[in-house]
């Protein structure tokens, strides 16, 4: 008997399920989570990269934050973790949100987040742009269609 492997997105399961693979649900997976953390980011940074140069317009000051900007970035998904913990704990506190964990309205704000800023690079012009765009938004609709046909086929 194969072991059961772990799988935190329908996208993920389904692909396992369809190669023969014996799989569960799991809170995280590291291939998932250092993969999707990465595109995150990326697509974060290069948004903010792309603002960039229109805020800040002296040469040497533009070399320094592009430079920075990936521990800019950092620091501020740190920063939004935190005013999100306050806000959910506020939710709590009036009787809004009960999960166990953050992490359900946390991924849904930074997905949502992330998916904002996809449309934006759709709109950007530059091939690269857009096809980084559609790389998360066509992850996104699979794993939405995973999750459809994951519920359809396997009701549990």
């Amino acid at each position: 008997m194969r072991p059961q492997f772990g799988f935190a997105f329908a996208l993920s399961r389904l692909l396992a399920r369809l190669s023969g693979r014996k799989v569960c649900r799991a809170q995280w997976s590291g291939l998932e989570a250092y993969g999707v953390c990465l595109l995150v980011f990326g697509i974060s940074c290069v948004s903010a990269g792309r603002v960039l140069p229109l805020v800040v317009r002296p040469g040497i000051l533009r070399v320094a934050l592009f430079a920075a900007l990936p521990v800019i970035l950092w620091g501020g998904f740190l920063l939004l973790y935190y005013v999100l913990s306050l806000v959910i704990h506020l939710f709590r506190r009036l009787g809004l949100y009960s999960a166990a964990t953050n992490a359900p309205l946390q991924q849904l704000f930074f997905a949502s987040l992330t998916t904002i800023l996809s449309f934006f690079l759709l709109r950007s012009g530059s091939g690269w742009l857009q096809s980084l765009g559609i790389l998360w938004l066509g992850l996104l609709a699979l794993n939405l269609i995973s999750i459809v046909v994951e519920r359809l086929f396997d009701p549990a």
